[in-house]
């Protein structure tokens, strides 16, 4: 959805469900996932399940997206955030019914409900979506990108693509009319996910999502408004290569077992002091993540320390404050992290290279921002800021089967420097913003390949920069008729290279994108025509196993009508019946080690849906 609605937001396709995304560059955990402010993460080393594949969108209120290092409020959003808002619990009765169907047999239903009273709120609801593989443009059912060494079997060429449910509930007290006490929990259920850029598919994943806020306002001459917030989000995550064919080494299946536990909490402060907004507080957070491989046919672990329970502590202060002038506004922020890490189990493999283990770091981030009107509805806008991001326990701390595949616990934290300048213009009749940027990064954390029978495959510290532009316009034609165009470019080049890597290019950087959509919009109907299209992915860096990518043209239309209580959708994406890939990614396989020439998904061929919503 982002990077259809974003033409500077990408995907990468791990498979039928649960998909990366990036946004100008900056993805996988150098673009933080939040869920209610809440810090997200998956459970696999091979990020199967990136963070947002744990959020049904039937919850979603808004996304709030956020780029570059401009807000302090966040640990380790290096490149930006995405901070998904859900609904809250109302005191009027009403609700939603969905149900949706598409091409490949895709199905899902929901329902969601909320009501009470003036002191007491309610909200629950419940989702299921399942789907048969697609095809892509070629008619490529989805087991065929599955790499050479472990395609599918019989039983894994016509397994579902996956099956998912999700439950959710939400309880609010108002106890008076500044105090609000809210507690969410989310449990969700999915069942043989195909990934079949990877040699292992989920055969079973479990996410429990709970939290509880309270917000008080009003407090005078101490606070406009206060907020204390604690969460805890859990993932278990079991994949297995039962579906695939044992045609290289080893010659027995394997499945793993892997969980990650996020438990954190925030204080929050706003005062307005006359001559600028403040908002301050502190933060924490312990991830535990654990995960260990066994060998189907006996059940006997193989690798007991395959994320060997590793604990990461972070800790936060932040303070920022906003300005506004006649014509303008200053916005500046700093924050300070403590970080520390640690794995709790042997470094089998790593040991070979470095005898480090615990790692603490102190950490400084922080911006400065303006906004300068030239009238009223048009300003130029620009900031320089610092954001920091540090390892993952994986890049730290993986210990693979292999001797020559594993983490780095000599890893520092990647530091973004950057700078962006744009102007946007807000008329009646049109609008218009662009934007540019100049990211400078230090340590960057890179992968570095095997190149040799005695070399290590793990991560590294390197140097690049990123830099682009992006550019939206739309423009009323006649009432209720818009066109809307978009760009986005952005080049990625190391300054420093990995071992053996003598490509100046930085992988996973998107070429240019644009956009060019017809939309109609009334009460009562409402469609969209849209063309996307991508220039050749020819900047990638080959010596770490990146394939260059044709550019491609995409057309999708949706339309809708609302009658009274009901809302009905329809579309199709790919009208024409593309075969194309939108990215591809050279991040490691943890169960095979493999980075070189990784398996590349296309995308879903011409694909029809419909969906019908009953609100109440």
């Amino acid at each position: 959805i982002l990077s259809n609605e974003m033409v500077e937001a990408t995907m990468i396709r791990k498979g039928g469900y649960g998909n990366e995304v990036s946004l100008r560059g900056f993805g996988k955990s150098d673009l933080r996932v939040l869920l209610d402010s809440g810090l997200l993460e998956g459970a696999c080393g091979s990020r199967k399940d990136p963070s947002l594949s744990h959020i049904n969108m039937l919850t979603v209120n808004k996304i709030e997206v956020r780029q570059g290092p401009f807000d302090v409020t966040k640990a380790g959003a290096l490149g930006g955030s995405i901070n998904v808002i859900t609904k809250k619990p109302q005191k009027e009765f009403l609700g939603e019914i969905l149900a949706k169907a598409g091409s490949y047999d895709f199905l899902s239903g929901g329902f969601y409900t909320t009501g009470g009273n003036e002191k007491v709120q309610g909200l629950i609801g419940y989702n299921y979506s399942e789907s048969d593989q697609y095809k892509d443009g070629d008619g490529n059912k989805l087991y065929r990108f599955a790499p050479g060494g472990r395609p599918y079997n019989a039983v894994g060429m016509d397994m579902k693509a996956f099956e998912k449910e999700d439950l959710w509930g939400k309880l609010q007290l108002t106890p008076t009319e500044n105090q609000t006490m809210l507690f969410s929990y989310v449990y969700g259920d999915a069942k043989d996910i195909m990934t079949p850029r990877v040699g292992m598919d989920i055969d079973s994943e479990k996410t429990y999502m709970g939290r509880a806020d309270y917000t008080i306002t009003g407090l005078g001459n101490l606070s406009d408004k206060f907020k204390l917030s604690f969460y805890q989000n859990r993932v278990e995550h079991d994949p297995s290569d039962k579906y695939r064919e044992l045609i290289s080494a080893p010659s027995f299946h394997r499945h793993n077992e892997v969980k990650s536990t996020i438990t954190g909490g925030k204080i929050e402060n706003e005062k307005s002091a006359g001559f600028a907004l403040f908002t301050y507080g502190a933060d924490a957070y312990k991830r535990n993540w654990k995960g260990d491989m066994y060998r189907d046919d006996t059940g006997v672990i193989m690798d007991d320390e395959l994320i060997p329970d590793v604990d990461s502590y972070d800790c936060g202060l932040y303070i920022k404050a906003d300005k506004d002038f006649d014509n303008s506004t200053i916005g500046i922020g700093f924050r300070y992290d403590r970080f520390e890490t640690k794995a709790n189990e042997n470094l089998k493999q790593s040991i070979a290279v470095t005898s480090t283990n615990k790692n603490k770091d102190d950490l400084l981030s922080g911006y400065l921002s303006a906004e300068y009107y030239v009238t009223d509805n048009a300003h130029f806008f620009g900031g320089i800021g610092r954001s920091i991001r540090t390892p993952t326990s994986v890049e730290s701390y993986l210990q693979s089967p292999s001797p020559y595949f594993h983490g780095n616990p000599d890893l520092d934290p990647t530091k973004n420097t950057e700078i962006d300048l744009g102007f946007q213009l807000a008329g009646q009749k049109c609008s218009f913003r662009a934007k540019a940027f100049y990211s400078d990064l230090n340590d960057y954390i890179y992968q570095q390949g095997k190149q040799t029978a005695d070399s290590h495959e793990t991560w590294t510290n390197i140097d690049a920069h990123i830099y682009g532009a992006d550019v939206k316009m739309t423009v009323d034609i006649i009432s209720d008729l818009s066109i809307e165009a978009a760009a986005a470019w952005q080049r990625g080049r190391k300054d420093s290279s990995p071992e053996n890597n003598d490509d100046n290019d930085l992988a996973e950087v998107p070429p240019l994108k644009t956009k060019l959509a017809l939309q109609y919009d009334t009460p009562e109907f409402f469609g969209t025509l849209e063309w996307i299209h991508s220039e050749d992915a020819d900047n990638v860096d080959t010596d770490a196993g990146e394939k260059a990518l044709s550019g491609w043209d995409v057309v999708n239309f949706r339309a809708g009508c609302n009658y009274k209580m009901l809302t009905l959708n329809v579309g199709v994406e790919n009208i024409l019946d593309k075969h194309y890939a939108v990215a591809n990614s050279y991040e490691w396989d943890v169960v095979s080690g493999s980075g070189a020439n990784p398996a590349i998904v296309y995308e879903p061929g011409r694909f029809f849906y419909a969906s019908i919503c009953f609100k109440f």
